[in-house]
């Protein structure tokens, strides 16, 4: 096979919300951008509806990455173009005013996320992507339930603020959305870029950033070899960031540490009513617990997984499957405080991270005010999905039962999906990785513009942050290849 080779400005491995965010800013600006993807470029016709056929095409090792814990817990990201926001359900968060506050008051971030500038920022991506609220029309019977039991409870909810455009409430955005309504990475800005004059290079995995005397200068994998005269920006993800920084020979105590994340736990409920989660938005109603540490949400699953999900065996279990269409599904997301760390192995990542107490007790508060909050919308039965506990509760006065266990890492099947730090932006040269212009500290020519700078997780999807956020930095760094170059 002929061997690729190319040259721009700057060469940006990965093309998820920063990469790709990178990609938009500085191919506008005028400079020569190349992107370089690991995975392949899926056309919405491409994105079958059955899942494991989806997960293979474009998520990382079909979702078995995994940490290296006790009780492993799998840990999602998207591979292709697009990222993970190809592979997720859009919902848009802007950076909250509590983590803005403490990145500048610890971490002297305060020219990275000013609230006026970063605003701004926010309006604009809105704007580009479409980002507005579920209209009612499509949020389907499984997004309104969960409204219902929120209400009687007493607890705030809300439809979610999505970057779609055209949305027929398919659900399935886990797939990959079939018509190119959510405004992923690879429908917006990545050809975006492309129409400003950006090249992708796909199917390539950079196994090196290239140095020479102190200073970037390109990326090789196998097949291929890319220059960069002005600097390399690696958005590669939490997980594979500080992997290819480590095996590229870059060292700074913090790298690959400080991994954080949301792992989230789910429940099924029956309901009399036809609920067909087949069809809404796949999650288009929230529940944000801000105060208590976690966001219940509405996920639709394909029929394959929640025939899975179900409980029994033999006829029991085909009467359940027979009444597929009566079911919901809810989760809760957790802003854990446990940190973990990423190592290189065999160069591959190695992920250890295992959950604390005060994050097991929140991942419990979870499960009981999800059991609650069904019940109170009309569950005749849940099924917690708890180990140790009943596999089908239809007494809610069993939740208080569960309420008083004793919970353990074993009783929760967790599944991490938003992942933060291991390449920590901070104003001080010990604690970051990074700096505040998420330049790579001791090489010149090298940044990294994706979730791995974020020396905190956030509490609420990341994506619109990571965009932010990059948007900023790269917009800096366009403004000074644009002086030097003058």
């Amino acid at each position: 096979m002929k061997r690729i080779t190319d040259e721009a400005d700057f060469v940006i491995v990965g093309t998820g919300a920063g990469g790709a965010t990178a990609a938009r800013v500085l191919a506008a600006a005028g400079h020569d951008v190349v992107m370089v993807e690991e995975g392949d470029h899926l056309r919405p016709e491409d994105r079958p509806a059955a899942l494991l056929d989806a997960m293979r095409l474009a998520v990382r090792d079909m979702c078995m990455q995994a940490t290296d814990s006790t009780v492993p817990m799998p840990v999602l990201q998207g591979r292709a173009v697009g990222g993970s926001t190809a592979i997720n359900s859009g919902i848009i968060w802007r950076l909250p005013d509590d983590v803005r506050e403490d990145w500048r008051a610890r971490f002297g971030l305060d020219g990275l996320v000013d609230d006026a500038g970063l605003d701004d920022v926010f309006t604009q991506i809105e704007d580009e992507l479409g980002v507005h609220t579920t209209e009612p029309e499509i949020l389907g019977r499984n997004n309104e339930l969960l409204a219902a039991g929120a209400e009687a409870l007493g607890l705030g909810g809300r439809a979610i603020r999505r970057n779609t455009r055209g949305c027929e409430g398919k659900a399935r955005c886990l797939q990959g959305c079939p018509i190119g309504a959510r405004q992923s990475m690879d429908i917006s800005y990545v050809p975006r870029a492309m129409d400003d004059g950006a090249r992708l290079h796909t199917g390539c995995r950079v196994d090196e950033i290239v140095k020479r005397g102190g200073r970037a200068v390109g990326v090789e994998g196998k097949g291929f070899s890319i220059r960069a005269r002005r600097a390399v920006i690696v958005a590669a993800g939490v997980v594979h960031t500080p992997v290819l920084l480590l095996g590229s020979g870059i060292r700074h105590r913090q790298l690959g540490r400080r991994f954080q994340c949301h792992p989230g736990v789910a429940m099924v409920g029956r309901f009399h009513e036809p609920v067909q989660m087949g069809f809404g938005a796949s999650q288009g109603y929230e529940v944000p617990q801000r105060a208590r540490g976690f966001k219940l949400e509405a996920l639709a699953l394909p029929p394959e997984m929640l025939a899975a999900r179900l409980p029994g065996a033999g006829d029991a279990w085909r009467a359940r499957v027979a009444e597929l269409g009566n079911y919901a599904q809810w989760c809760g997301q957790i802003r854990m405080q446990a940190h973990g760390r990423i190592r290189r192995r065999f160069g591959r990542p190695a992920i250890a991270y295992e959950p604390e107490r005060e994050d097991l007790l929140k991942a419990r508060e979870v499960a009981v005010t999800l059991g609650r909050a069904m019940f109170a919308a009309g569950a005749t039965e849940i099924f917690p999905g708890v180990a140790g506990f009943d596999e089908v509760v239809t007494d809610p006065a069993r939740l208080d039962d569960l309420e008083a266990t004793e919970p353990t890492r074993a009783a929760f099947h967790l599944v991490a999906s938003h992942l933060f730090g291991t390449a920590c932006a901070s104003a001080d040269p010990k604690a970051g990785v990074v700096d505040e212009h998420l330049a790579v500290r001791g090489i010149e020519g090298l940044y990294v513009m994706d979730a791995s700078v974020f020396p905190t997780n956030l509490g609420v999807n990341p994506q619109h942050s990571i965009m932010a956020v990059v948007w900023r930095a790269a917009e800096r760094l366009a403004q000074s290849a644009a002086r030097r170059a003058a």
